[in-house]
């Protein structure tokens, strides 16, 4: 009885919960394979594209797409993260950039990166740094969106308070505005994570590699234009499991020593 308790203990936690479910995914997965209720080649076993997987990144055939697929992503998130840090300084000095600065990203975010590719691909080729644009437009107006509503969602008094000391803009934003924001800044780079990766892969899906071999989307089209379902497979595990890793390890570990630590949310009982 004692030990059934214990394992209803566990299992009510959200972390253990998150677990079993992925297990109960890519076990559906695997049956449905193996029981043939999907054709295998369409749909390879789990276990199948998992094993590959390590046998492609262990060759070089895979890995260093992964790599560059990520450095490439990265690289991106910091140029629009900086961009977007400069843009919202420069909002909360003048009204007439904050009104520019609104229009903007009012006209801008909902405009797909895909839409803006012809005109990237003349502009910079079907390069390194046509896919860094694709990933600044896709993430950049997210994170402005995000700051801007951090920002006006501050309380009016924790400015007055600041003026009160005589605190220097310097210092106001070190040790107010920043903390304020800190929720939705994370936010926002959550949303951009997801975003840039859509970009990337799509846009070299349809435009082909970056670098010398390629990152994750060429490798999966390519896959698929020589019907190894297996590999596309392979390379979408390689995708899945870069998230899972940003998601539960870095987001969540990132939200747990600031933003939770600090009280400023609270988890779900």
């Amino acid at each position: 009885m004692r030990l059934i308790n214990k394992l209803k203990l566990i299992i009510k936690k959200k972390g253990v919960q998150y677990w079993l479910w992925l297990a109960v995914l890519l076990g559906a997965w695997e049956l449905v394979s193996r029981l043939g209720l999907i054709n295998k080649f369409l749909l390879p076993p789990f276990s199948e594209s998992f094993v590959n997987m390590f046998t492609q990144i262990k060759d070089g055939s895979l890995g260093i797409q992964a790599l560059n697929s990520l450095i490439v992503i990265l690289e991106g998130m910091g140029i629009a993260l900086v961009l977007a840090i400069i843009i919202t300084l420069l909002w909360s000095w003048s009204s007439v950039l904050e009104s520019l600065f609104v229009t903007l990203t009012t006209v801008l975010n909902p405009l797909p990166a895909f839409a803006l590719m012809p005109l990237i691909i003349l502009w910079f080729g079907i390069s390194t740094e046509a896919m860094l644009a694709i990933i600044v437009h896709g993430v950049l107006w997210v994170l402005i969106r995000q700051l801007l509503d951090g920002i006006r969602t501050i309380p009016k008094i924790y400015s007055e308070w600041c003026e009160n000391i005589e605190l220097s803009a310097f210092k106001k934003f070190t040790g107010m505005i920043f903390f304020a924001v800190l929720p939705d800044l994370i936010v926002g780079i959550r949303v951009g994570w997801g975003r840039a990766w859509r970009a990337l892969i799509g846009a070299e899906m349809i435009f082909g590699m970056i670098g010398a071999l390629g990152g994750l989307g060429y490798y999966i089209y390519n896959a698929r234009s020589y019907a190894r379902i297996t590999n596309v497979m392979s390379g979408v595990i390689v995708i899945e499991i870069i998230g899972v890793v940003f998601e539960s390890v870095l987001f969540t570990q990132l939200e747990k020593h600031t933003i939770k630590k600090w009280g400023m949310i609270h988890e779900r009982s």
